[in-house]
């Protein structure tokens, strides 16, 4: 897993509750004290582990949780690669564009084994975009909660379909996005 993710979860988890917070989840987590640095990378366990046992701590669900830090994680993101963001796009075109002009970049400069999700999108019309989110790490709600987070960040509020979900035994997950009614 990319740093990015894990420092920002850090972040998300010191913003709304508190550093305590944090160092009781690393422990519970069996990862007292462990850094993470943005541009290094992680276990994916890592992540996984923290997100159970924030589960576990809280009582919320884990998609709840994964689609909170989502939102939460789109500035961060935003400010560390919009450098492959075109300025004139709308939130629905940067997510129809995130593997072609984002991931595609990203996995070019790396030099580790870091991989981002593979994503397929295609318009179903001037509204409406596909994302099929393909990964072993079958973190969709993460993904659902981004694409909520870019919504915001544009301020253009998205419904999302899911037809298919890798987490109801599917092969992968489609994300059908829209403008939400009424926005």
């Amino acid at each position: 897993m990319h740093g990015i993710v894990l420092n920002q979860l850090k972040s998300f988890v010191v913003e709304t509750y508190d550093r305590d917070t944090w160092a009781t989840l690393q422990r519970e987590a069996g990862l007292p004290g462990r850094l993470y640095v943005p541009v290094s990378e992680y276990p994916d366990e890592d992540v996984l582990a923290l997100v159970e046992t924030a589960s576990e701590l809280t009582e919320i669900p884990i998609p709840d949780l994964l689609e909170a830090f989502g939102e939460f994680l789109v500035p961060p993101l935003l400010e560390t690669y919009g450098v492959h963001v075109d300025k004139e796009w709308t939130g629905l075109e940067l997510i129809a564009n995130v593997e072609r002009y984002i991931h595609i970049a990203l996995r070019a400069k790396q030099i580790s084994t870091y991989t981002p999700p593979e994503l397929e999108s295609g318009w179903r019309d001037n509204d409406t975009v596909s994302v099929v989110y393909d990964s072993d790490r079958q973190l969709c709600h993460l993904a659902k909660g981004i694409i909520n987070g870019v919504g915001d960040h544009f301020d253009e509020p998205f419904d999302i379909e899911e037809p298919t979900c890798m987490l109801d035994g599917d092969d992968h997950c489609e994300l059908v996005v829209s403008h939400a009614e009424g926005a």
